[in-house]
């Protein structure tokens, strides 16, 4: 007989429905879709706490998580004003899924060269914790989980309706940009048997910082966002509750030369059923992402939009199985739309269906099982099976050994898989064609790993192995055209009378990434001091060349220390080493560390203040790098609950 008591809870744990804070579960691992607790949960898992959040200086996701084990930051392509992103294991950063409570965020990167703009999606103060699960996601989330799944879940309400407020205010050590204050309110709590909420709001403005050597170029951009999401969610019985889900982004960046060089709109609206039968629990969801990217320089917007229907069933009433059971229908679209009537405007679409299905098997007492495969259909290219199966042994009752493989695969995109996309730069003297032949990039991976985790002691080793096959990207030269810049040049002769290379998008490269992480956790080492301490040895080949691959430092290792000095203020400092690593033309680049410190008091039960300095040397790289850290930061805030 079914117990159903496990069932209600199995179904909040998996869904984040009705989960008032009273109820959170915060060793469970809700992306793996487990109900076991992290040290039992199949594949490598960070989780990072809103506390740890709040003990960092930074403004976005992708700066939060540049400090996990097995993550190094990079670009993409190439960087611009800045920007950053950031890569699991080796790979890059379009192979790695972005979901806000279980949702997938449509990312740019791929798309639109040089982007970083899935990062900022909701403030900081939102988060109750990200998950990070390393290694191939393909069996339960398809596309884009090659390298992993990076899972942002928001607080939800507790049983009292509660509110804070979150003011921070920074600058730089110099005088060329970069100071910042952000701003941002939460409001959640249940306010009568039917219905619960959350709402979060955020304003964060940070001023450009231009170049040292000359103040009419740019560093780092400057960004205006505002950021609100609101969630409901309606109780319609004992078994029955649907979740609504509202959040909209505006983001500005701005460079020396424009004020509004990118005008960045998205939205994310999702409605959710959860239901409880006798022997099962059931969610059907659906939901839409949308976004505008509008560039000034070059007078057009990027839109893409991504739609997915998904229904998933869970099921704990076969003995010693867990169940997790699914069904999935996405359309991606992306348009690129002129201001003007233009011949480069461009529009297309494609649609995925797909099924999956993971059982968690409790072989022995001592041995856990899980087996997961997904089937995805696509509209071009075809079917893709990513198969996982991951095994969990438990040596003693605090020390666990874990074996695992898996199949992921991340599809071409719209633009990259249409004969009809072409993109020319005609100052740059280049362009590129789409190809609707090409094959989806896969992997295969294993690791190996073994966990111990005692009261005060926590420490995790993992091997992992990657062998990357189809990787896109653009094939050797396919042929030319003339430049039509110079029949309408009219400011002496043209400089740019040779015809451009045409490049064609193909499955080019084939890649081997390897390495090994290490996380050591050690609490009250002394009575009210913690030490975390995490490394990444990291081994990648280009195939194709026998080469190393570009910004993807050999060794990284992240550091915090927390102590509780007198008159109870709490105190941290955070070390972050990035080792050698090779830029674009195999220029070695070399290591750099930044640290970084924070004290916070509680002034009272609901005030606590803070002050902290990012980039406490001051660090500055090499030009060569294709990314820049910004300067000496200093902070101040203030956190107040009502």
């Amino acid at each position: 007989m079914l117990n159903k008591k496990l069932i209600a809870v199995t179904s909040a744990m998996i869904f984040a429905s009705n989960l008032y804070a009273g109820d959170r579960l915060n060793d469970v691992v809700v992306t793996a879709k487990s109900k076991k607790q992290l040290i039992d949960t199949a594949g490598s898992t960070s989780i990072i706490t809103a506390d740890e959040i709040e003990k960092m200086g930074v403004n976005s996701i992708n700066e939060v998580l540049e400090e996990t084990v097995g993550i190094s930051r990079g670009v993409n392509n190439s960087s611009t004003f800045g920007r950053k992103t950031i890569s699991i294991r080796g790979l890059e950063s379009k192979n790695s899924l972005i979901l806000i409570d279980g949702r997938r965020v449509s990312g740019s990167d791929a798309q639109i060269g040089h982007s970083d703009f899935q990062y900022n999606w909701l403030p900081l103060s939102a988060i109750e914790k990200i998950e990070v699960v390393r290694g191939p996601m393909s069996s339960l989330y398809g596309s884009n989980a090659l390298g992993g799944v990076i899972n942002i879940i928001t607080k939800k309400p507790t049983n009292e309706i509660e509110s804070e407020l979150d003011i921070k205010l920074g600058r730089t050590s110099h005088s060329r940009g970069g100071n910042e204050g952000d701003y941002s309110i939460v409001s959640s709590g249940k306010v009568n048997d039917k219905f619960a909420y959350s709402i979060f709001g955020q304003f964060n403005d940070e001023k450009l910082t231009t170049k040292p050597s000359d103040s009419n170029a740019t560093e780092l951009e400057g960004k205006k966002v505002k950021n609100v999401m609101a969630n409901g969610w309606f109780t319609i019985d004992d078994t029955q509750n649907i979740e609504i889900s509202l959040l909209k982004s505006d983001e500005k960046r701005k460079t020396v030369d424009y004020d509004n060089y990118y005008d960045l709109d998205k939205i994310h609206a999702a409605i959710t059923y959860n239901k409880e039968f006798s022997d099962f629990a059931f969610k059907a969801s659906l939901y839409t992402t949308k976004s505008e990217n509008k560039i000034e320089q070059f007078a057009y917007t990027h839109k893409l939009s991504n739609t997915v229907l998904n229904t998933e069933a869970i099921i704990d009433s076969i003995d010693k199985h867990f169940i997790i059971a699914g069904a999935e229908i996405r359309r991606e679209s992306y348009d690129k739309v002129y201001d003007t009537a233009s011949s480069n405007a461009f529009g297309d679409s494609f649609s995925y269906s797909s099924a999956y299905l993971q059982d968690e098997i409790d072989i022995t007492d001592n041995l856990i099982l899980t087996l997961g495969i997904r089937y995805d259909k696509h509209e071009n290219f075809g079917g893709e099976i990513s198969p996982k199966a991951f095994a969990v042994y438990k040596l003693q009752e605090n020390m666990r050994l874990k074996l695992g493989y898996g199949h992921g695969f991340n599809a071409p995109t719209v633009t990259q898989s249409s004969d009809d996309y072409q993109f020319r730069n005609y100052y740059a003297g280049y362009g590129f064609d789409g190809d609707s032949n090409l094959k989806p990039e896969v992997a295969d991976s294993y690791e190996l790993g073994f966990e111990y985790k005692g009261q005060d002691l926590t420490f995790k080793t993992t091997a992992f192995y990657n062998d990357v096959k189809d990787l896109i990207d653009y094939t050797t030269e396919s042929g030319t055209e003339a430049n039509p810049i110079c029949a309408t040049w009219a400011f002496g002769p043209c400089p740019f009378d040779d015809p451009i290379s045409i490049r064609q998008y193909g499955n080019v490269d084939n890649a081997i990434t390897k390495g090994i992480e290490l996380e050591y956790q050690q609490d009250n080492i002394i009575d009210g001091l913690d030490f975390d301490l995490n490394y990444t040895y990291l081994k990648t080949e280009d195939k194709e060349t026998s080469r190393e691959l570009k910004l993807k430092p050999k060794h990284t290792l992240n550091a915090k220390i927390s102590y509780e000095l007198p008159y109870e203020i709490d105190s941290s400092l955070r070390y972050s080493y990035t080792g050698n690593q090779y830029d674009a033309d195999y220029k070695k680049l070399g290591a750099y560390g930044t640290a970084a410190m924070q004290l916070s008091k509680k002034v009272t039960k609901d005030l606590t203040v803070r002050f902290g300095i990012e980039n406490l040397t001051n660090k500055r790289l090499d030009d060569d790098y294709e990314y820049q850290l910004r300067s000496r930061f200093y902070y101040a805030g203030l956190n107040y609950k009502f």
